[in-house]
């Protein structure tokens, strides 16, 4: 009846933190004791919601890349940011060398 006991302890508690064997012993009852208490600090429910972006680029980055929302349109974003600029930096130098 024990080892059952002893088995299903040994499977709530990770292996490298205790084993079957140390459960039950008196010198690392100590040790036991501390998993056990440590276990017991830990949060329990749900997690948290997390807080909504302030600034542009964290509510850019919730949009587009958390979660379920990740997808390819900052590719298309940036695209359309690097003709944009180069066109105006074409059209501002073809201003300076061409004057009339």
């Amino acid at each position: 009846m024990s080892f059952i006991i002893r088995r299903q302890l040994s499977t709530l508690i990770p292996p490298k933190i205790a084993s079957a064997k140390n459960i039950g012993s008196n010198p690392n009852a100590k040790r036991m004791a501390e998993v056990v208490s440590f276990y017991k600090k830990l949060p329990t429910g749900p997690a948290p919601a997390p807080k909504k972006p302030i600034t542009p680029l964290a509510k850019y980055k919730a949009a587009f890349f958390d979660g379920d929302n990740a997808s390819g349109k900052p590719l298309v974003h940036l695209a359309v940011a690097i003709v944009i600029l180069g066109y105006t930096w074409e059209y501002q130098s073809h201003l300076k060398h061409h004057k009339h």
